[in-house]
């Protein structure tokens, strides 16, 4: 009797957020919305290879998606915080739902061209760079602040579920219905993402009030993270593991039709769905981890355990084994993410939230850069070999950084206390008039107890 009680109480914490009704609605818009982005990632490299058969024409059409990332992304964390995140959502998440309609139409009429593909593509990167501060910025908002890796883990997780069941989808359904009608599938997810968050609440989603000039609040942006090294490191270790993990993910088709000869769209679309498994694993673990102080070393062994895994994917031809070390290698890149994410949305102070989240989105910027060398070296050694070093590299800098930076090596974040209600709770209760705005503090308040090896306390970091 006591094992199965301890294993009811395991899994109740893991899944705590979701006793939150404002993050279930959120949960529920953010899988709606990134099922159709999945799908639509598959879909466009798909025309990509099937209107150039070519592996450098498939990685260049990263360029599109993540160029806006490393310029409108900053813009977009400034609006994040600016103004209300609920509102920002509805109206970024229409556009996507217009441009899922413009692309569908081309598509049915024979309109497409790899050039209009890569138009397309920059119109959903610039939404998205405006869209994903907010979506960001807003999970801190909706759980107490002592379920915060938890609810980040839980989005992660929802995520990745959806790159189990939008690749799968979308790869199986290419052949028996077209590409045409996958993305009529794609726009619907989007109105459900659109219909999902006019369900969140309207109060306590504006992070800052204060009047300055667009550029004004991106140097406050850029002060903040300068005179705070813990999060700059963080930041820039966030971008390590996209610069290594997107390029593999971007030459699956390359490496399913050239290595596992299976070029119809199948194997593509199970191995996406592959990664997604190992990602809402990999986010269950570290929901699980979530009261685990030591994030930096957490997030060493889950660097590791990413690396290892891209270097036996590389080294098989056989498809069941790539299904398994491909979603292997999603394990440990979530786990890394999800501690990565959660110190950096801890240590940031609620008006600075967005801005802050928009250099993190700025990590898909970089993707560019470990894509395209890729794609040169997959068309001229092959994607084993280039996954092979591309995997030993990504070993080398996680080790020398562990070894080499004390602070991120001690990094350690923990929530002693736990918080009665959520921010957006608390606002409601204050525009009703039952709550005191001292009440309201001491009332979403848990102690935190951080240490990144240089006596940094939490109230230096407020300063």
């Amino acid at each position: 009797m006591y094992l199965p009680r301890v294993l009811e109480n395991r899994i109740s914490d893991t899944f705590a957020s979701l006793r939150e009704r404002e993050f279930v609605w959120f949960l529920s818009g953010n899988s709606a919305f990134f099922t159709g982005m999945q799908m639509q990632f598959i879909l466009r490299y798909f025309l990509a290879w099937e209107l150039t058969q070519s592996a450098l024409s498939t990685t260049l059409l990263t360029l599109p998606i993540a160029l806006p990332f490393l310029t409108i992304t900053p813009f977009g964390g400034v609006i994040a915080d600016r103004f209300n995140k609920r509102t920002l959502l509805i109206v970024t998440q229409s556009a996507s739902a217009v441009v899922s309609v413009v692309t569908t139409l081309m598509v049915f009429f024979g309109w497409m061209t790899y050039e209009y593909l890569f138009f397309l593509s920059f119109a959903s990167g610039a939404i998205f760079s405006l869209n994903g501060p907010a979506r960001q910025a807003l999970v801190p908002l909706l759980v107490p602040q002592h379920r915060l890796m938890n609810a980040v883990s839980l989005q992660m997780g929802s995520q990745n579920l959806t790159r189990i069941i939008a690749p799968a989808i979308g790869g199986l359904l290419i052949a028996p219905i077209g590409v045409g009608w996958v993305f009529v599938i794609t726009t619907f997810c989007f109105i459900f993402a659109i219909i999902s968050e006019f369900r969140l609440p309207s109060h306590g989603l504006i992070g800052s009030k204060k009047i300055e000039s667009t550029i004004e609040s991106m140097r406050g942006g850029f002060r903040f993270i300068r005179s705070t090294p813990t999060i700059a490191l963080l930041l820039v270790a966030g971008m390590v593991m996209p610069f290594f993990a997107f390029p593999l993910q971007t030459l699956l088709q390359v490496h399913s039709s050239e290595v596992l000869d299976m070029s119809d769209g199948r194997a593509y679309g199970f191995l996406m769905a592959a990664g997604g498994i190992g990602g809402v694993i990999g986010a269950i673990f570290a929901a699980t981890f979530d009261k685990f102080p030591s994030k930096g070393r957490l997030m060493f062994v889950s660097g590791l355990i990413m690396a290892a895994f891209i270097f036996a994917f590389a080294r098989t031809d056989v498809f069941l084994f790539s299904f398994l070390f491909f979603a292997g290698s999603n394990i440990g890149q979530m786990m890394f993410m999800a501690s990565n994410n959660t110190v950096i949305q801890a240590l940031s102070p609620g008006e600075m939230r967005g801005r802050v989240n928009s250099f993190t989105m700025m990590s898909f910027g970089v993707m560019p850069l470990g894509v395209i060398p890729l794609g040169f070296a997959a068309d001229e050694f092959g994607t084993p070999a280039t996954f092979t070093v591309s995997s030993l590299i990504l070993v080398s800098v996680i080790v020398l950084t562990f070894l080499l930076v004390p602070r991120f090596r001690n990094l350690r974040l923990e929530f002693k206390g736990e918080a009665a209600l959520s921010h957006v709770q608390a606002e409601e209760l204050i525009a009703k008039g039952k709550l005191s705005r001292s009440e309201a503090e001491v009332l979403t308040h848990a102690e935190v107890d951080f240490d990144d090896a240089t006596s940094t306390t939490r109230k230096d970091l407020e300063k």
